[in-house]
């Protein structure tokens, strides 16, 4: 509903009051002209009620093309939009001020509009001293209790569907939070793995461990890009950094910071006593 719709045409017509008259295309210009929503924004409604409520959406503009009077909707209640376009209110008539100024435009459903002729798409005003072109307020009222209820029915079922999406939605989230948590808490497990193992083997000292290579392996496995350590062989930095500590092979060194302090050796308790002969030797004072 965002696009021009006719609402009233020339020629001769009898109001809900019983009051005939001939309409010309000056008429019609003139009524477009006058139209001002800045003075009075006519509503979209249902029949033609008296106090112009509920109001369903609002008339922009007028204009007149041959010998028809069109007119530009804006506002429209989705859940009412979608009744007429499901085919519930093709017709529609207007209501008019004694001076000819559209009061509102009243949406019909099995009730026919007064003015024939009309294009369908699916578009009704009433009260003293005014001008409908519609049948018995009576019919409008049925059409609007009717309305009413249908409305009621379609914005429960749009809550419903917005209520499941909206449960969806936060069931995703929480599975790919899960799912990134277990992602994190497997690949952390495989870098301790990996560096455990590579104390044991005499390839990465304890101390590394302690001064955090986990971390530091931790932020090349997060990045994404891959980069060619060398000619022709591209990897992501996380597993050319496993291959290069891999590569290394087994240090003495490694092995021996790698063991737990222990009871001094009869080979260290001898170093140690020849030290001792030695010093006194070089310094008798001292011995």
């Amino acid at each position: 509903m965002t696009g021009w719709m006719e609402i009233f045409k020339v020629g001769k017509h009898v109001s809900a009051n019983g009051i005939e008259r001939a309409w010309t295309v000056d008429d019609l210009r003139q009524m477009a002209e006058a139209y001002d929503p800045k003075t009075h924004e006519a509503p979209i409604v249902v029949g033609h009620p008296h106090d112009n409520t509920p109001a369903f959406g609002w008339i922009k503009e007028l204009k007149v093309e041959g010998e028809k009077l069109l007119a530009m909707p804006g506002q429209v209640a989705p859940e009412f939009a979608e009744l007429v376009k499901a085919g519930r209110f093709k017709k529609r008539s207007i209501s008019l001020y004694p001076d000819g100024t559209l009061r509102h435009v009243g949406f019909l459903g099995a009730q026919p509009p007064a003015v024939k002729g009309l294009k369908d798409i699916e578009f009704a005003g009433s009260a003293a001293e005014t001008y409908e072109y519609a049948d018995t307020e009576d019919a409008d009222m049925t059409e609007l209790e009717r309305l009413q209820q249908q409305l009621a029915e379609e914005r429960n079922k749009r809550e419903l569907a917005e209520a499941k999406a909206a449960q969806n939605e936060e069931a995703k989230k929480q599975a790919e939070t899960s799912f990134a948590e277990l992602e994190q808490q497997t690949k952390k497990q495989a870098i301790d793995g990996f560096i455990d193992q590579g104390i044991k083997e005499g390839k990465i000292l304890p101390a590394w461990k302690e001064q955090g290579l986990a971390a530091f392996m931790g932020t090349l496995d997060a990045r994404t890009e891959t980069y060619e350590f060398s000619e022709g062989k591209k990897e992501a930095p996380l597993a050319w950094f496993k291959r290069f500590i891999s590569s290394f092979a087994e240090h003495p060194l490694f092995k021996q910071m790698a063991k737990p302090e222990e009871t001094k050796t009869d080979d260290f308790a001898e170093d140690e006593t020849l030290g001792k002969e030695i010093a006194a030797k070089v310094n008798p004072a001292k011995a």
